[in-house]
């Protein structure tokens, strides 16, 4: 009984960063963990690019609880998003928000998640660079008596390669054309997308007909452009495993601005989607 609500507890505690529900974990305050590290000081802390998780540790204040999963975060200059697959299923949990960095610390403060939707919360970020990325400790204030912290280490995995797609961007449009030529448009999508050191992320919620409630995707991976008018996109992790995952996807890319741009894939099937994209700021 004392390991399944040891288990419970961290579940709802993992819950609350995950999916950014509560405005009080977000006035956190670490004193753990250092960003000070053989040759960097706080202030060049520096966090643009791609990482890996590799490791997740989630500490009730009794014990250390492993529980991992597969996931990838970027970093651009301003923004910062991750995503994952649910553990029971293949829907996505992901995050999209904006960061700084102040004494040392990042500090997130994420606008958007799969599961709370619109928001505004902050979390604290104690940082460690390593030689191989990465690792941030985020540690919550004390609830029913217990003090929690989730530790996470990452590698990076970014390329040094820069592309007019690197930033963050909201889906403003979609046009979906079927294989016969009938046309629908969504005028009103919600779906982020990243691109940042040869990699990208994307992540969307839409209402589902059959339940009425609301579901998310995600996919990540790697691309590269070929050319100025057009990228190559890899997912390597998506919710849409058997469709997407190692099946490259060609963006033929039309920029109105630095801001502004839209990609039409050609999918398989003969349907043809053509998405709009601004660039968040």
């Amino acid at each position: 009984m004392k390991h399944l609500l040891t288990v419970g507890l961290l579940a709802i505690f993992l819950f609350c960063y995950q999916h950014s529900h509560a405005q009080q974990v977000a006035k956190a305050k670490t004193k753990e963990g250092s960003t000070k590290v053989k040759g960097t000081s706080k202030e060049s802390l520096q966090m643009r690019g791609a990482y890996a998780m590799y490791n997740q540790v989630a500490n009730d204040g009794t014990q250390d609880s492993v529980m991992g999963h597969e996931q990838l975060k970027l970093f651009t200059d301003k923004h910062v998003m991750y995503a994952h697959k649910n553990a029971n299923d293949s829907l996505a949990s992901f995050g999209i928000g904006t960061y700084k960095i102040q004494n040392g610390k990042v500090i997130e403060h994420m606008f958007y998640t799969a599961s709370g939707g619109a928001h505004n919360d902050t979390f604290e970020l104690a940082i460690n660079k390593t030689g191989e990325g990465y690792t941030q400790v985020i540690n919550f204030p004390e609830e029913q008596g217990r003090r929690f912290r989730l530790t996470e280490d990452y590698k990076t995995i970014g390329e040094n390669v820069t592309s007019p797609l690197d930033g963050a961007w909201k889906q403003t449009k979609v046009v979906t054309i079927s294989k016969d030529g009938a046309m629908e448009t969504n005028n009103n999508p919600t779906q982020y997308k990243v691109f940042q050191s040869g990699h990208f992320m994307w992540g969307n919620t839409s209402m589902d007909s059959a339940t009425q409630k609301p579901v998310s995707f995600f996919g990540y991976g790697t691309f590269k452009m070929n050319g100025n008018n057009q990228a190559i996109e890899v997912n390597t992790n998506s919710s849409f495993a058997t469709e997407l995952v190692g099946n490259p996807v060609t963006l033929d890319l039309q920029f109105t601005d630095k801001d502004h741009y839209q990609q039409t894939i050609a999918w398989p099937s003969g349907a043809k989607g053509i998405e709009y994209y601004e660039r968040l700021k």
